[in-house]
């Protein structure tokens, strides 16, 4: 299927969808309807505002760049953002995730991940080159996997007591995936594994001064 084939068929998908869900809303009494879960809804609502994400798509390489603020200092932070084995138990899109070389500040990490978009699962395996500057900055490189390219860089600014994080990811899809509709299945996606990474740093805070 040729580009344009696959844009139409991306379009005529999501008017499915949409029309699907109006369909059934318009079906049940006023009392009795329900917020429906669509993507593109979710985007604009997201469960986070203070998660701010924009999206480059320039048919290849795709940019997502992303900023956020966390009510903890930038060590307890850093604990959960270099806890590589235990990914997998607080963030739902990582099958598996474990450390499998290297030492120091120089790791090598294999993860499994999926990604669901509507009728859509896409899975994605990777060994990584991982870099870090304690309590600053973590760089990743995907140095095998299913992506034709794939680099990460995640930096924490110390804000008084909180941190804010910045994360920047450049990747290059094994695929062609459509500028417009690509842009809000990806921007879905990277607020929901962020917002699980807030909501696991915050879990971990309230632990803390639970045990003090």
């Amino acid at each position: 299927m040729n580009k344009i084939g696959i844009t139409f068929a991306t379009i005529l998908l999501n008017l499915f969808l949409c029309d699907a869900i109006i369909a059934g809303e318009e079906k049940q009494p006023k009392s009795e309807k329900i917020p429906a879960l669509h993507p593109v809804k979710q985007v604009l609502e997201p469960h986070d505002r203070n998660i701010a994400i924009k999206v480059q798509n320039d048919g290849e390489q795709i940019i997502v760049d992303a900023n956020f603020l966390v009510p903890v200092v930038a060590q307890q932070a850093w604990a959960v953002l270099t806890d590589f084995d235990n990914m997998h138990k607080f963030s739902t899109g990582v099958l598996s995730s474990k450390i499998t070389g290297g030492s120091g500040n120089n790791l090598h990490v294999s993860q499994k991940r999926i990604s669901r978009y509507g009728f859509f699962t896409f899975s994605l395996d990777s060994i990584r080159e991982i870099n870090l500057i304690p309590f600053a900055k973590i760089h990743e490189r995907m140095i095998s996997g299913s992506m034709r390219k794939m680099e990460e860089t995640t930096q924490l600014l110390p804000e008084g007591d909180q941190t804010r994080i910045t994360y920047r990811v450049v990747f290059i899809p094994g695929s062609w995936i459509p500028p417009v509709a690509g842009e809000v299945f990806i921007k879905q996606e990277a607020r929901e594994q962020l917002q699980e990474v807030v909501n696991e740093i915050i879990r971990r805070k309230q632990t803390k001064l639970a045990n003090q």
